[in-house]
């Protein structure tokens, strides 16, 4: 029986992603290990990052480099793009303030607003190209 799952993000640079997890989402950084197979267990950012670990909540975010990435897994290719179909959805305490965040330049893909199912959300694209819901519950959920 699994006792818990971590997603690992493929991005070009992990320096920028780790900025926008760590100061827009509010994550907070276990680790980053640089280029030279360095491992900084504070909350540094090297610019030659090549991989990292992010708390959010109860969950970790890996974040690696692409050249990284296709050392460890064959699959992966020189000339792979990060984003593709997945997209991840962060329940926060107050969307207005990570809105309020967001880098500018941000792709928005959908504008911040009110579901029927509840959540006050908005989407975005993150620096690598991934697709991400951002969402507070403010409304009564579906019953």
């Amino acid at each position: 029986m699994a006792n818990s799952m971590s997603t690992n993000l493929m991005v070009i640079d992990v320096a920028e992603a780790l900025h926008f997890y760590r100061d827009v989402i509010g994550g907070e950084i276990a680790f980053v290990v640089d280029s030279n197979q360095e491992t900084a267990m504070d909350e540094s950012i090297p610019e030659d990052a090549a991989f990292a670990s992010v708390r959010i909540g109860d969950s970790e975010l890996m974040l690696q480099e692409r050249m990284s990435l296709v050392e460890d897994a064959p699959m992966v290719t020189a000339d792979s793009e990060p984003g593709g179909t997945f997209a991840m959805y962060f329940r926060v305490d107050d969307v207005d303030e990570v809105v309020a965040k967001l880098p500018e330049g941000t792709e928005v893909l959908k504008p911040l607003q009110m579901t029927w199912y509840g959540m006050k959300e908005i989407w975005v694209r993150d620096p690598a190209g991934y697709v991400i819901t951002i969402g507070t519950p403010e409304g009564d959920p579906p019953v």
